[in-house]
């Protein structure tokens, strides 16, 4: 009877495979992946935009202003005699100051205009501004799965994206007429419709793909977010040049329109089961037959009743917490980066602006190879098992923290004599964090399979939280945009990677945890909700 029932699966998985043109589970990741791309436009626009949004000019006349008044009121208030031969070093720094081993270069026609925007927002303000659609993300991670358990991914996804596209459109009015704080409030309402999009899309994935298909429809979709952040940080600076369009304004208005597009493409092709779309039976079987001891997640209540989550045993373990801190690194080290390289670009190494672009984006295409090498070469390790899938998590997740560290290290050597050195190391650097990939992220759905949605929601939370405080401390730290400024940056990254990466070689695994084993359930596959990075490209 069982042999019956494994030749049937077997020949509906050959007949239904991925690749084949006519998959509708290939269909699914690949809208997916379009769902992540863009969003991530969305998301992303920004970071490259500030640097064209912000009126330097001012901030410096500013900040030289506020240094006179406090100068002037610090020589009032001294009873001693004043020496008007006070060495340099009582001269307080002004912001937009030249760094002595690297000066400014002087911008000049085009170039100073595109740099120099209409908004006086000081460099904390951008940091609020960056930090708010974070915060945004991290007020939705329990409400959303709720909401995409109550109404389906497929409703849910649809609405966050229209909030998402709405308030793109809307950035540039807003800017202009309201000031700094209201495009804060602006922000954290866009990271909260994007913030349900991570749930809604690991219950998708977990009605469409059987669990030997999971890696490979999280490979396929999460490359959305490499090139989302690839195209918004190229196309933008490109954007923010022709000012008959508009300026940086127009990359806002030119996104918006097309997050209209894929909200109308997403409600024409995505199901929440694959019962309700165009799957052939045999495809329908294989779903079916792979996951027929498995209990099914449903949006409108589901067919199976889960188990408790056992958060003590969860939160107590070394295991899990190993994970977690690897979840927050690569959110740390991502979020930041894909945040702020536009400004260490323009204000350390004196790039142009469409250089800019070009070297802020490369990066991301890089870690888009680099991810599917990676994922490669684990699932060669695992399938003929060279080593115990452990060893491979740890040596991939290695690769990924020590290895970017190590690179981050090298960069507070470089100035802007050295840009081309700086360039290599901050692509090999992101080009690592791939690592993480067929590292911790595939501890998560193999340490307790019966509880990955829990645990992937721990992770998920750990990662908005650096998500958070990642732009928000580097924004603090980088107020004048100076070199040593930028070398604090780095070492504090850099201090996070090591540090989490070291626990995790320590306290890390991919067995199936002693608390996560079902008795009775010997030889039974487990399912395997498979989770989304939690920040691959700084998913919010």
């Amino acid at each position: 009877m069982a042999s019956t029932a494994d030749a049937t699966l077997e020949s509906a998985k050959a007949k239904a495979n991925l690749w084949c043109k006519s998959s509708q589970r290939l269909r699914i990741a690949l809208i997916l992946a379009l769902a992540l791309g863009i969003e991530g436009l969305l998301r992303s626009n920004i970071n490259m935009a500030m640097v064209c949004m912000v009126n330097k000019t001012a901030l410096i006349e500013a900040s030289a202003s506020d240094a006179f008044r406090s100068a002037t009121a610090q020589l009032a208030s001294d009873s001693f005699v004043l020496n008007v031969t006070a060495p340099p070093s009582a001269v307080p720094k002004l912001e937009g100051a030249k760094d002595p081993q690297c000066a400014q270069a002087e911008e000049t026609g085009e170039q100073a205009r595109v740099y120099n925007g209409d908004l006086p927002w000081t460099s904390r303000e951008q940091a609020m501004i960056f930090t708010s659609f974070y915060v945004g993300g991290l007020a939705v991670i329990i409400p959303g799965g709720l909401l995409c358990e109550k109404y389906g991914a497929r409703f849910v996804v649809f609405w966050g994206a229209v909030i998402n596209a709405v308030g793109t459109v809307m950035t540039p009015s807003v800017a202009y007429l309201l000031g700094p704080y209201a495009v804060m409030v602006l922000r954290f309402i866009m990271g909260c419709g994007q913030g349900i999009l991570v749930p809604c899309m690991n219950v998708l994935i977990s009605c469409w793909f059987p669990a030997a298909e999971k890696s490979t429809a999280l490979a396929i979709s999460t490359t959305g977010n490499q090139f989302s952040v690839i195209i918004a940080l190229f196309l933008t600076a490109e954007l923010c040049q022709i000012t008959a369009l508009g300026g940086w304004a127009m990359s806002f208005y030119f996104y918006g329109i097309f997050g209209f597009v894929f909200c109308a493409l997403w409600q024409c092709t995505v199901t929440d089961h694959p019962e309700s779309a165009r799957v052939s039976p045999d495809e329908l079987s294989y779903i079916h037959g792979e996951n027929l001891h498995h209990v099914m997640p449903s949006a409108k209540g589901g067919k199976g009743k889960a188990k408790p989550m056992p958060w003590k045993k969860i939160l107590s373990s070394p295991v899990i917490w190993a994970v977690a801190l690897s979840s927050f690194s690569q959110a740390f080290v991502t979020v930041g980066i894909v945040t702020y390289i536009p400004q260490y670009y323009k204000n350390v190494l004196k790039m142009k602006l469409s250089s800019n672009g070009v070297m802020s984006a490369l990066p991301f295409v890089v870690q888009l190879l680099t991810k599917l090498l990676f994922a490669t070469i684990a699932d060669i390790l695992n399938k003929r098992k060279i080593c115990k899938m452990t060893t491979v998590t740890k040596a991939f997740n290695l690769i990924a923290s020590f290895g970017c560290g190590i690179c981050l290290l090298l960069l507070t050597r470089v100035d802007c004599t050295q840009s081309w050195l700086a360039i290599v190391l901050v692509v090999t650097g992101v080009g690592l964090t791939s690592g993480y990939i067929p590292g911790y992220n595939t501890s998560i759905v193999c340490v307790a399979p019966i509880y990955t949605s829990g645990i992937a929601s721990f992770c998920k939370l750990l990662a908005q939280i650096a998500s958070v405080a990642s732009p928000y401390m580097i924004g603090s730290l980088t107020k004048n945009g100076q070199l040593w400024e930028w070398n604090l940056v780095f070492y504090l990254i850099a201090g996070v990677l090591f540090s989490t990466g070291l626990f995790f070689q320590i306290s890390g695994s991919s067995e199936v945890q002693p608390w996560a084993k079902v008795e009775g359930a010997t030889g039974v596959k487990q399912r395997q909700e498979a989770p989304l990075l939690p920040n691959d490209g700084t998913v919010a």
